[in-house]
């Protein structure tokens, strides 16, 4: 039974390695400015995705290591310099504390990821290979001439482990450039993103310039119910009837108009989360615009609202009839919070 676990665990390190080279190779062609990612919505899903997949089996192998580990407890060559020590305490332990710290990293503290990715990202990769390369080392070098290959699901030679989940990797991280190249490929497609982005960053100009000007209290008052009006009528452009929503409650519009911009690729993500019954929060993750921000100034964003607390408060406005207060968004690299209150009073 355990030689054909042992071959099962090589064949899904074999399959989980093939998602770690496509997704480094991903980060290679990004690792000169991670800031170029942000906005790729598509590459970054396929990212992830990959991302998923290579540390559900990582850690899916780990658990079925532990399972074998009573087997060799007793094995002096656990204990001495081997193949099954190496493979045991460096290609276990260590690489699984560095895969773990860059997990904990990009699920906890996301704005570190693209600060500093150029160093997380190739601790998970040095965790991966360290586990993988000392895994089939000891299993062709060791297991493989005590007991037959008994299932032959996995190659019959070092040389062909070795080669496969590179060729694979290849293949993967083709599939993401070539579905990336043909998202959003329509002219129309491309003229919303780039006038988004031009926008996103004429809006924290004038922003700033009228903070200096009339004060934050004036701006809210009246500069956000002005742009209100013009996003009723730039959702039109993508098929989103502001006037259609009011037939719905507010938790259905907003769920219809964030996965409109979601389909089109503005966001990878839009989150609506309820405080109270007057009170709720939008966050944009993975924002198409959010390179904007990485290169503003950290105090050029003080009291900015985010345009996606913008649009939620005009969809708001729109379904409820009622006016809308938003306190000042709470950037990061990838996206923006905003708290947004239902008020009764008129201006």
């Amino acid at each position: 039974m355990s030689e054909i676990l042992m071959e099962l665990m090589i064949l899904q390190s074999i399959i989980g390695y093939c998602f770690v080279v496509a997704n480094t190779l991903i980060g290679i062609s990004n690792i000169r400015d991670l800031n170029n990612m942000k906005g790729d919505i598509k590459l970054i899903k396929f990212h992830k995705w990959y991302g998923r997949v290579e540390l559900f089996i990582f850690y899916a192998v780990t658990i079925q290591c532990f399972y074998l580990f009573d087997s060799y407890i007793n094995n002096p060559n656990l204990y001495r310099p081997s193949e099954l020590w190496a493979h045991a305490w460096i290609g276990g332990i260590t690489a699984f504390c560095l895969v773990t710290l860059k997990l904990v990293v990009a699920k906890f503290k996301k704005d570190e990821i693209y600060k500093y990715g150029q160093i997380f990202g190739p601790l998970g990769v040095i965790g991966w290979s360290i586990s993988y390369w000392t895994s089939i080392y000891m299993y062709y070098n060791v297991k493989i001439n005590y007991y037959p290959i008994t299932l032959n699901l996995i190659p019959e030679s070092f040389l062909w482990a070795a080669i496969v989940p590179i060729l694979g990797g290849i293949c993967l991280f083709l599939i993401a450039l070539f579905k990336k190249s043909t998202f959003g490929k329509t002219e129309k497609m491309r003229n919303l993103h780039g006038v988004a982005m031009i926008l996103h960053g004429i809006t924290f100009g004038y922003e700033s310039s009228a903070k200096e000007l009339v004060g934050t209290p004036v701006l809210y008052k009246y500069v956000f119910p002005k742009t209100y009006e013009f996003l009723e009528r730039y959702a039109e452009k993508i098929g989103l009837d502001m006037k259609e929503l009011k037939n719905y409650n507010l938790n259905e519009a907003m769920e219809i108009a964030i996965r409109k911009f979601e389909n089109i690729g503005m966001a990878e993500k839009l989150k609506v989360k309820w405080v109270s019954e007057t009170e709720f929060t939008v966050e944009s993750i993975n924002c198409s615009t959010a390179v904007v921000r990485s290169y503003m100034k950290p105090e050029e964003l003080t009291n900015s609202i985010c345009p996606w607390g913008i649009l939620a408060a005009t969809i708001a406005n729109v379904v409820t009839g009622k006016n809308i207060e938003l306190n000042p968004s709470e950037f990061n690299e990838i996206g923006a919070v905003t708290k947004l209150k239902i008020v009764e009073k008129e201006y």
